[in-house]
């Protein structure tokens, strides 16, 4: 009787001890402001390598014209859906990925992914930006962030970030552009 309590106190303390390293584990993946700005950083730059089509080497992107919109094929690293939301849900909810990529018009067309031709480029330096919590949940977010642009304005920005399992994700395609 005496072995079989003691192996009933031994199993109740393992459970604890267990139990208090998950929590901790948890604990210690909370946003802080210094992550959140990496996060919306990162999440910006893959915003804009998707609406270029590429990450770091351009390609010849062949142009067509699809009901009186012009297109561009995407390079070969996004030149399908599967592809560019693996890449996109690194840092964006798959809700905000399935919503940035209907309201930018991405599409399959003949089998490659195109979206519709346009310019731009980031102006703003997320990474000199000042943070502000705004609103806190257990699994959401929102921080109001002024951004300097190249040019010396500021704008500002809200940002949402859902927790993902355990990572945090912005949840607005292009509330980082």
């Amino acid at each position: 009787m005496k072995k079989f309590s003691g192996m009933l106190l031994s199993i109740i303390i393992l459970f604890c001890t267990m139990s208090t390293v998950v929590t901790a584990q948890n604990t210690s993946q909370n946003l802080t402001d210094k992550n959140a700005l990496k996060i919306a950083d990162k999440a910006s730059n893959h915003f804009w390598n998707a609406l270029h089509g590429y990450t770091n080497q351009s390609c010849s992107q062949k142009t067509f014209n699809y009901k009186g919109t012009e297109y561009s094929y995407l390079c070969q690293e996004f030149n399908t859906k599967d592809k560019l939301v693996k890449y996109l849900t690194e840092t964006f909810t798959n809700s905000a990925v399935e919503k940035g990529l209907t309201k930018y018009k991405y599409i399959t067309y003949k089998g490659k992914l195109a979206r519709p031709i346009g310019d731009g480029d980031s102006m703003l330096e997320w990474r000199k930006a000042k943070i502000k919590l705004v609103s806190q949940k257990l699994n959401v977010r929102s921080y109001k962030l002024i951004v300097p642009t190249v040019d010396g304005d500021t704008v500002n920005r809200t940002v949402t970030f859902y927790k993902s399992g355990s990572t945090w994700k912005v949840n607005q395609f292009d509330a980082v552009q």
